[in-house]
């Protein structure tokens, strides 16, 4: 289940949703119903927010927008975007590299057929790949040596520069979710 959440995760980081996509998540309860469900008192303000957020497409999009694409000027918004990016705006890095050998070496492979623009989609489908496959050792190496060590500062980013309460929401629920991963 949790990689189900992953892919949740991966949507939304992707593309805001649509007004359709809005309507059946409210119509199923999707956060309502989450199927993580702890105590935990952040994990409870992110479902909260998602609940009963009456925020439309338009609204979603524009924070999307600002949050992972581009400012006023059509900048892109660091921090928040998680491109690794050269000088020439390629997405190529000394740590782009040493991710995508980590990548090779567990033949995830998934990457080179298939690769998402964003740095953190690939990362979060690596992840989901180690949870599918029980690898635990893999996943704790690689959310301690790799992930957390930029995914936490990025998620606070996310949460304190998002205007909506679905990304602000989203924000919430990743930095819970991964909580409960790192124990």
């Amino acid at each position: 289940m949790k990689y189900l959440a992953i892919d949740i995760f991966i949507t939304f980081l992707k593309n805001p949703p649509k007004q359709d996509l809005l309507e059946k998540i409210q119509e199923e309860q999707l956060w309502q119903r989450w199927f993580l469900k702890n105590e935990n008192p952040l994990q409870k303000e992110a479902l909260r927010l998602l609940s009963y957020s009456k925020e439309d497409e338009k609204t979603i999009g524009y924070d999307f927008t600002c949050l992972f694409l581009s400012d006023i000027n059509f900048v892109k918004a660091p921090p928040y975007a998680s491109f690794y990016l050269d000088k020439d705006k390629e997405i190529y890095s000394s740590n782009s590299e040493k991710i995508k050998n980590i990548f090779l070496k567990y033949n995830f492979l998934n990457f080179l057929e298939n690769e998402p623009q964003d740095s953190l989609i690939n990362e979060l489908l690596f992840i989901k790949e180690l949870l599918k496959n029980d690898d635990k050792k893999t996943l704790k190496e690689f959310l301690e040596k790799e992930f957390f060590t930029w995914f936490n500062i990025w998620n606070n980013d996310l949460e304190k520069g998002a205007k909506s309460d679905f990304y602000k929401g989203l924000a919430m629920l990743m930095r819970d979710f991964f909580n409960d991963l790192e124990n």
